[in-house]
């Protein structure tokens, strides 16, 4: 670039004095002629270097890359409680790693097709890596200073915000708005987060590209709030509140997250179910009844799900043995069948179903979603009761490992309703014989005149 532009004043060099020759111009006018091409020159390329510097400005900020806690919506570090009563709601899977304590799920749930991770399997600790990593990709510069009081700060638009002790008051809102829905929000919280009853954050902004990187602990009680909240300690979803986003927790040494209150309040709608594991993962039972309550003697279909998150490696089976509960038994007409690439073996009458051989095939990215295959069996049960059919953990013994957390599904079997005949006593027979007698004398009687 120098090179051509010394090369073009040297030809305009040569040719303003060619025309000075021919025409007779003044040195002064050739003179202001080059100032005035310099001058044009270094105000383009001031213009280009204020172009750029803009843009860069607002490339700025990215989404921190969550990996596979992306398809989280509550990830802790020393374990996970969901709320009692009528429980919480999270769409997105739940773990915690490296301690797996999860409690109070139920009555709090997943929405499917998440699930909760009761063991700290290979997708938990992956998930727990991405975490912290995306809480080291939100360090990306102090950007505009905040008041701790979010609700004076006004309308905010896209950017990098830094708060000490972020508190959002009582009644009270922080409103962020970008109406393209592409702007990504980053608040790098010194300290803690604390977003109290009845406040919310409103306004146009995609609530999944709101990021929150909290130092220490966030608390969200009785609040609407939004975005990824990633806490370096705890995080405390409060009773009637409604987080648009996940909730990942201990980033640092230890953290929990606690879902409080009587239930009804709500996590996710930014959880995306794309498995990002590669390399060889363990694989994951779950089982259902269809359907869930039958009368004694009918029929219900059992199906046995097994799944895969690596997104590279199948899982090949070697073998799995799911024993019925006692007083359940394989139907007369089993129809067993299975998505596995093998057979299935479950006799009319017995009580084992089993799978040698197949394979669970890998996760998908586009579009993204778990590898998964099924076994399906009709099973019925003679007697009234509630069966509880648990494949335990290891029953499914794959090339990648075992199944670390046990499956159980609930079949609900009721009584036939008797339909008794009424039966009619002695004396009633003997007072129905004698009136059929008298009304038979009377017909004769009648024929005999």
């Amino acid at each position: 670039m120098t090179y051509k532009f010394s090369k073009g004043h040297a030809m305009n060099d040569q040719n303003a004095s060619a025309t000075q020759v021919q025409y007779g111009m003044p040195r002064v006018a050739a003179r202001d002629s080059r100032l005035s091409r310099i001058t044009r020159g270094l105000l383009a390329s001031l213009g280009l270097t204020a172009f750029v510097l803009v843009s860069a400005t607002a490339q700025a900020q990215v989404a921190p890359p969550l990996g596979v806690a992306q398809q989280f919506g509550a990830l802790g570090n020393s374990g996970v409680t969901g709320s009692t009563g009528t429980g919480t709601q999270v769409s997105g899977d739940v773990g915690s790693s490296p301690t797996a304590t999860i409690t109070n799920f139920p009555p709090s749930s997943t929405i499917p097709p998440y699930i909760v991770h009761l063991a700290n399997d290979a997708v938990v600790q992956q998930a727990r890596a991405d975490a912290i990593a995306a809480f080291s990709a939100l360090n990306q510069g102090p950007g505009t200073a905040l008041a701790n009081d979010l609700s004076t700060v006004g309308a905010l638009t896209p950017g990098i915000y830094s708060v000490g002790t972020a508190d959002l008051p009582a009644g009270t809102t922080l409103t962020l708005n970008d109406p393209t829905g592409t702007g990504v929000f980053i608040f790098n919280v010194g300290s803690s987060l604390t977003a109290n009853i009845g406040s919310s954050v409103i306004g146009t902004a995609n609530p999944c590209n709101i990021y929150w990187q909290v130092g220490t602990s966030a608390t969200l009680n009785g609040t609407t709030f939004r975005g990824t909240v990633i806490a370096d300690a705890s995080i405390t979803v409060g009773a009637g509140s409604n987080l648009t986003g996940r909730a990942l927790a201990g980033t640092g040494a230890t953290g929990a997250v606690t879902m409080a209150g009587a239930g009804g309040n709500t996590i996710g709608g930014c959880s995306f179910n794309a498995p990002l594991v590669t390399g060889p993962v363990a694989p994951t039972v779950s089982k259902s009844f269809s359907p869930a309550s039958i009368s004694a003697g009918g029929v219900s279909t059992l199906t046995i799900t097994l799944s895969n998150s690596s997104v590279d490696t199948a899982d090949t089976i070697t073998s799995l043995t799911d024993n019925l509960p006692g007083g359940m038994v394989i139907a007369a007409t089993p129809n067993a069948s299975t998505t596995c690439g093998s057979t299935v073996t479950a006799p009319a009458g017995g009580s084992t179903v089993t799978l040698t051989g197949g394979t669970i095939p890998a996760a998908s990215l586009n579009p993204a979603s778990t590898g998964t295959c099924a076994v399906s069996v009709n099973v019925t049960a003679a007697s009234a009761g509630s069966l509880t059919n648990t494949v335990a953990a290891g029953d499914l013994v794959t090339n990648n490992g075992n199944n670390a957390a046990p499956a159980s599904a609930v079949l609900t079997v009721t009584s036939l309703v008797a339909t008794s005949i009424p039966t009619l006593s002695e004396w009633a027979m003997i007072m129905l014989v004698a009136l059929l007698a008298m009304t038979g004398f009377v017909a004769m009687r009648r024929q005999s005149r």
